[in-house]
């Protein structure tokens, strides 16, 4: 959802940079997405929990029907599509001092549990009268998509050229099913939101959640951070990675603070399982690329970089999963380390060892070696963490960094290759290329 200040051109803008990097990393909209309905599914979960244990203290109290019924009448059940309308930022904040920012789900459901807000009712028509794809066009893009796949499909059974062009088509539309398969019930471009007004300042809220003075002007986004962020070494990488593209103009999220609209490019954190899912399902689309492997390039040239690229996409994928599993192994090992660490010895040392490490201190050497890595330790720092405010939570390691955007540079390269690949090829085809599917020989009756 853009922001209340955006310009069209602004808007358009980010839609292009965001077409963009769906079609050169088709893997990490599908990420995302996951990302996204994992997160809506916990909240409808929160909040219809939530409503369960409100019905069963009223049947415990004994209260009359119709005081229960007064009670949670405008209560309803959520859905997966309130929930994303909440995500996207369909509902912003106005406090009592004028501060205003969208909200997501979670904070949402945290402003409703402490008694600032009444639940938000949900209202099908109204998401779907903001809502500018509706379930039939997304059908009718679908069956689209699905003939195609079956005249691929009718090309190889029957031995006609299948062109790489094609073969990178079916690859993005497995890719871009899976997406739309999470985001099926996510309203897209819509560009009001509702406002929740409440009489009482930021100021109080975040005094009775026990964030002080001091505290308070290390949020991020808005000054409910402390609700629902929660960074995890990918969306801290792929911050880093958004902070460089926004200092070429590519913007994805709003510059201000609080933020004027909830970007759709933030990762949220996957468990292990959905993790691998998504693992699985990029093994599939890279597979596609696989089926080529002997496939009548115009030069022999081009059909040995057209199986390094689909190696070396296949091997980049299982390596971040492999980053994945060390950086989960290392913290398990870190936290045993500490505890073992705090149970045998103490943190104290000894008067004599102070003393000898305060002589060494103020010796030259010291002080200059000590100067040089400072300055080492300051331009690393600007690497690790490239965030424009100097987010403290956005710090990246350089041995999650360094990897990392190595496999990124590979992984471009190839896919930049591919797409590359599939309009050099179209200089010399075979005659079968333009041959069509004859469909009466898998069904004669239609001759």
């Amino acid at each position: 959802m853009p922001g209340t200040k955006e310009s069209k051109w602004v808007v358009l803008w980010r839609k292009f940079a965001m077409t963009g990097l769906g079609v050169l990393c088709p893997e990490i909209m599908t990420t995302t997405a996951v990302g996204q309905w994992v997160r809506a599914r916990q909240c409808v979960q929160d909040f219809n929990d939530n409503l369960e244990e409100e019905l069963a203290k009223l049947q415990e109290s004994q209260q009359p029907a119709g005081a229960e019924k007064s009670s949670i009448g405008e209560k309803e059940i959520w859905t997966m599509q309130m929930a994303y309308f909440a995500d996207m930022g369909g509902f912003r904040l106005r406090t009592k001092n004028g501060d205003e920012f969208p909200l997501d789900a979670k904070q949402i459901y945290y402003l409703t549990t402490k008694g600032y807000i009444k639940q938000p009712i949900y209202r099908p028509r109204l998401i779907d009268d903001k809502n500018k794809v509706d379930v039939l066009l997304r059908t009718i893009i679908l069956c689209q998509i699905s003939w195609f796949l079956i005249s691929v499909i009718g090309r190889w059974v029957q031995r006609l050229f299948v062109t790489t062009a094609e073969l990178t088509t079916v690859s993005f539309i497995l890719c871009s099913t899976v997406t739309a398969g999470f985001w099926w019930h996510k309203p897209a471009d819509v560009v009001m939101a509702e406002i929740i007004k409440i009489d009482v300042d930021t100021d109080t809220i975040l005094n009775k959640a026990g964030i002080g003075p001091e505290e308070r002007d290390e949020w991020r986004m808005t000054p409910l951070d402390f609700v629902s962020r929660k960074e995890w070494w990918w969306s801290k990488v792929w911050w880093n990675f958004l902070n460089i593209l926004r200092k070429m103009h590519f913007k994805f999220g709003s510059g201000g603070r609080p933020t004027d609209r909830l970007a759709d490019s933030c990762q949220h954190p996957l468990g292990r399982r959905e993790l691998y899912m998504v693992i699985l399902m990029s093994t599939v689309c890279f597979s596609v690329f696989f089926t080529a492997w002997k496939h009548d390039f115009p030069t022999w040239y081009e059909l040995m970089l057209w199986r390094a690229a689909s190696i070396a996409l296949m091997v980049m994928l299982y390596m971040l999963l492999v980053i994945y599993e060390i950086l989960r192994a290392l913290d398990r090992v870190q936290q045993r380390t500490e505890q073992w660490r705090q149970r045998h010895f103490s943190t104290h040392q000894s008067p004599r060892s102070d003393t000898q490490h305060s002589r060494l201190r103020n010796t030259k050497y010291y002080r200059r070696i000590a100067e040089i890595f400072t300055r080492i330790d300051k331009a690393l720092n600007c690497v690790r963490n490239n965030s424009p405010d100097g987010d403290k939570d956005l710090s990246v390691p350089l041995r999650v960094l360094a990897p990392v955007y190595v496999m990124g540079f590979f992984y471009c390269a190839s896919r930049a290759y591919i797409m590359i690949a599939d309009i050099l090829e179209l200089r010399s085809l075979p005659p079968s290329a333009y041959a069509t599917v004859k469909w009466e020989k898998f069904w004669p009756h239609l001759g």
